[in-house]
């Protein structure tokens, strides 16, 4: 002995090291199938409802004049509007399961940095990488 205590088990199991994932990240083969199932299931079933349901009540308000609708367009503007925010908030809302998604794949750089929390301590532009292939 060097006089140094050594506090490794024989049998510990070596940790592999976190993959850096930024701009240059190539997804995997897995990670692209993944990638494309959230966005198909975030469309149709977040996306979709929520635009739909946002321009009926809103021209529900509309036709109760609780809304009042443009002299020139009528409710064109405020029903496209209502559309792009329920758009918006499907896609948004849909971001946790497909982490979960990522977070459930074996062999994945990104599902691995999803774990181990990453993405939450990454600079800003890594964390629009992630952000934007998952919305």
């Amino acid at each position: 002995m060097n006089g140094r205590a050594d506090f490794r088990e024989p049998n510990a199991e070596v940790t592999r090291p976190i993959p850096h994932i930024g701009a240059d990240y190539v997804p995997t083969e897995e990670e692209r199938r993944v990638f494309a199932e959230c966005n198909d299931e975030s469309f149709w079933f977040r996306s979709v409802p929520l635009a739909a349901t946002s321009m009926l009540i809103t021209q529900g308000l509309i036709s109760k004049g609780i809304l009042s609708s443009h002299p020139k367009y009528g409710s064109i503007p405020k029903l496209i509007f209502a559309c792009i925010m329920g758009y918006f908030a499907g896609k948004l809302s849909y971001v946790k399961t497909c982490q979960e998604k990522f977070k459930n794949l074996e062999n994945s750089p990104l599902g691995e940095a999803l774990r181990s929390g990453q993405a939450r301590r990454s600079s800003p532009g890594q964390s629009k990488q992630i952000w934007r292939c998952l919305g």
